[in-house]
């Protein structure tokens, strides 16, 4: 069940590309020590040093403006009315309490996704396998809301889950 993490928030606000950057980077301050262990116990964060690169996009053809960077094995787009931030580590590493990086993958997703947002609103769901795809989509192609991109969701991939505990059943978690 998946291979990376996707993490979707409301937009509430606008923001820069310079608030971005400084948003990540307060994250990782308060953090180190979270990510440096993800980058000592796991297969996938390499070079966490809390660079972070953002860039604007511009409106090409069929695709709008948004606001993409990356940085300490984490991503986030910016759409219209979602941000997306992603995360190179196996979504199994969000259930199994036995993983030598789950507490702290926790803690670094939930603060990333506090320091863009004021509601509780938060998806987290399995990338990778189709789990996120469709509703990624329709987030940055047809400006779908939060609550669009929960109904979908729940169409395509069933009730989400209410805790962590139950993701190693089902391939998202909702708290709305």
């Amino acid at each position: 069940m998946g291979t990376h993490i996707d993490c979707i928030i409301p937009k509430e606000k606008e923001y820069t590309t310079h608030e971005i950057i400084v948003k990540l980077e307060s994250v990782f301050n308060r953090l180190k020590a979270e990510f440096h262990h993800l980058e000592k116990h796991n297969a996938f964060a390499e070079y966490v040093d809390g660079k972070w690169w953002v860039k604007l996009i511009p409106e090409e053809q069929n695709t709008p403006e948004y606001i993409t960077g990356e940085g300490a094995s984490f991503s986030i787009d910016i759409y219209k009315n979602v941000i997306v931030i992603g995360c190179i580590e196996r979504f199994s590493n969000l259930y199994d309490v036995e993983s030598k990086v789950f507490n702290q993958l926790v803690k670094i997703i939930i603060e990333f996704s506090n320091e863009f947002r004021q509601s509780d609103k938060i998806i987290i769901g399995a990338g990778g396998n189709g789990d996120t795809d469709q509703v990624l989509d329709i987030a940055l192609y047809e400006n779908a809301d939060f609550d669009q991109i929960c109904k979908l969701m729940t169409k395509l991939n069933g009730l989400p889950a209410s805790d962590f505990n139950e993701l190693s059943d089902k391939s998202w978690y909702l708290k709305n």
